[in-house]
């Protein structure tokens, strides 16, 4: 515990200034007798603070201030924190209190708050106003409590610790606003509960054969018996397995920068990095993992299993796919800390994860910046070892000067200007050719602007859904 500290109050100081510095200023000059009446004086300011200040030291030890032990919020969204402050001992006319807060959070009102009239034996329950500027896991260790002694000369402060855990979680109030349309969906809710036939998994029945049939769905011992041409039919899945697979390694870092005045004010994504300025900045890694826990909202309605992999120089995260609101929030809380590592991603290590973890066939939905040539070339040649079980999408965010030479709608103004565009055009060119090469593979690559990643990821996963390519 940490011990009470005295500081002197305002009407101290100001008998101090009245009384205490004449009556020194007369000790200094006076002569012979004529100084016992200043000292006597000076005497009795310093016995009555003494012993006011000796009776109230054990006021605040009656006070207690207790907080949850686990808070989660949202990044951007205000935090107000319930606080219980008790009072086991005497009755106080005020009591002031403070938290000590993480450099990433910022109070909403006053830092130092105040209540009157605290009884003994009664407690208050009172919010305490906090807005978190980043994600992340933090910890409120520390408050501060303050009253004035019996006599007002003193101001008596004790700090009592705390042990809150505050959990920050990604923004998404922005993200599903755009994807406004897709949330409203509710699979087929309104049309007429009938079976559908499709290119699904789950044997259905065997037909006679009809003009259209693929040959492969024919049943041909069934057609020996019978003697005529029969065909399978497949039910279509319900329920399927998706796995997002986020990379962290040092390219995750890539910053993303919005003008200032076109950014939505009520958009925290590109505001917790940003330090002013005509430019709000964010990271590539925010823009994936707002994308994971959209599609994990989107595939839930689908009615899917979702999971959730993350890796930098090695698979660090698994979870295994489920639904249901618990699992979104066992999904939430281990992404939520995640940040970029400076190591280059290691491809081989995780396909082969991939392979031993994953034996049933599953949607890979895999957040990976192949921007940079090495890397898209050591990813290339690790996907043979799972593309075939699995089928997998790739998505990016897209460079900032990654686009064709003559795509832009303004003119360089300079000559740096031009070799800007030319290089953005030679790494729009690179991106292309990663993209045909993994086409052979049998990979799509996008890459979208990053206003666009989740609504592209979330539309070619409804598409491949609809497709029954699983």
């Amino acid at each position: 515990m940490i011990p009470m500290r005295a500081v002197p109050h305002l009407p101290l100081l100001w008998v101090a200034l009245l009384v205490v510095t004449p009556a020194a200023t007369w000790m200094v000059h006076a002569v012979g007798m004529d100084k016992i009446p200043a000292a006597l004086v000076v005497l009795l300011v310093a016995v009555v603070a003494l012993v006011d200040l000796a009776q109230s030291r054990g006021l605040p030890e009656g006070l207690t201030l207790e907080a949850p032990g686990l808070i989660r919020c949202t990044k951007g969204r205000a935090l107000p924190v319930p606080l219980t402050l008790a009072n086991r001992g005497v009755d106080l006319s005020w009591v002031r209190y403070g938290i000590e807060i993480p450099a990433d959070f910022r109070v909403e009102g006053e830092v130092i708050a105040r209540i009157e009239d605290l009884a003994a034996g009664k407690q208050r329950t009172v919010e305490y106003p906090l807005l978190p500027l980043r994600r992340g896991r933090y910890f409120l260790e520390r408050a501060h409590l303050e009253t004035r002694s019996r006599f007002g000369l003193w101001l008596v402060r004790r700090t009592v610790p705390l042990v809150t855990e505050v959990r920050v979680y990604p923004d998404l109030h922005a993200e599903r606003r755009r994807l406004s349309s897709v949330f409203l969906m509710r699979g087929n809710d309104g049309s007429h509960l009938v079976r559908q036939v499709g290119k699904g998994r789950d044997f259905e029945q065997l037909r006679e054969y009809q003009p259209g049939d693929d040959y492969t769905d024919v049943d041909w011992k069934a057609t020996a018996r019978r003697r005529n041409p029969v065909t399978r039919t497949y039910q279509i899945e319900r329920t399927q397995e998706v796995y997002v697979v986020v990379d962290h390694s040092r390219l995750s870092a890539r910053e993303i920068r919005m003008p200032a005045a076109t950014a939505p004010e009520d958009d925290w994504l590109h505001r917790e990095d940003s330090a002013g300025g005509e430019w709000l900045v964010t990271t590539q890694l925010e823009k994936f993992l707002h994308c994971s826990l959209i599609l994990a909202s989107v595939a839930e309605r689908q009615g899917d299993l979702f999971g959730f992999i993350s890796f930098a120089d090695k698979e660090d995260r698994f979870i295994r796919a489920k639904n249901g609101k618990g699992h979104y929030n066992l999904v939430r809380d281990a992404l939520y800390t995640l940040e970029p590592k400076p190591v280059a991603p290691d491809f081989e290590q995780l396909m082969i994860a991939l392979r031993q973890r994953l034996t049933r066939r599953a949607l890979l939905v895999m957040l990976i910046d192949l921007s940079d040539p090495l890397t898209a070339e050591h990813f290339y040649q690790a996907l043979p070892l799972i593309n075939r079980q699995h089928l997998v999408l790739v998505n990016m965010v897209r460079p900032e000067a990654a686009h064709p030479l003559f795509s832009q709608q303004r003119v360089p103004e300079t000559t740096g200007g031009v070799y800007e565009s030319l290089a953005g055009h030679f790494q729009w060119q690179e991106l292309r050719e990663t993209a045909n090469k993994l086409r052979h593979l049998g990979v799509e690559l996008g890459i979208p602007d990053h206003e666009e990643l989740c609504a592209e990821t979330v539309g070619r996963y409804l598409n491949v859904k609809k497709r029954q390519l699983i």
